[in-house]
């Protein structure tokens, strides 16, 4: 019983652990931690811990770009969502396979 508790505990510890992920950063967020100084690589890894994605227009970047948003924070902003669409993409071509099965009753038919 005193073995199944500490299991317990240490999923329920370790589970709580991996939902914790600190607030995504927005946009105005980033804008904000680069005219105080903080530098590109600092914010880049704040995203990064985050997991935060975003959805620029050209007009977006090139806006942001203007009021002093380095180019390095740019090109991650930009990459998030490439890597957001090839996620959805994945996705999608797993979604439309035939379930496995499938293909081995074909292949021993």
């Amino acid at each position: 019983m005193r073995r199944l508790t500490c299991v317990w505990l240490a999923g329920a510890l370790l589970l709580s652990a991996c939902a914790t992920l600190p607030p995504q950063v927005s946009v105005d967020e980033a804008l904000k931690l680069s005219r105080d100084g903080v530098s590109a690589d600092a914010i880049i890894a704040m995203m990064r811990e985050s997991r935060s994605s975003y959805q620029l227009t050209a007009s977006d970047i090139v806006r942001l770009s203007k009021q002093g948003l380095p180019d390095p924070v740019l090109d991650y902003m930009q990459q998030t969502q490439l890597d957001e669409v090839r996620k959805q993409e994945r996705m999608n071509d797993w979604a439309s396979r035939p379930p496995v099965f499938w293909h081995a009753w074909i292949r021993w038919r």
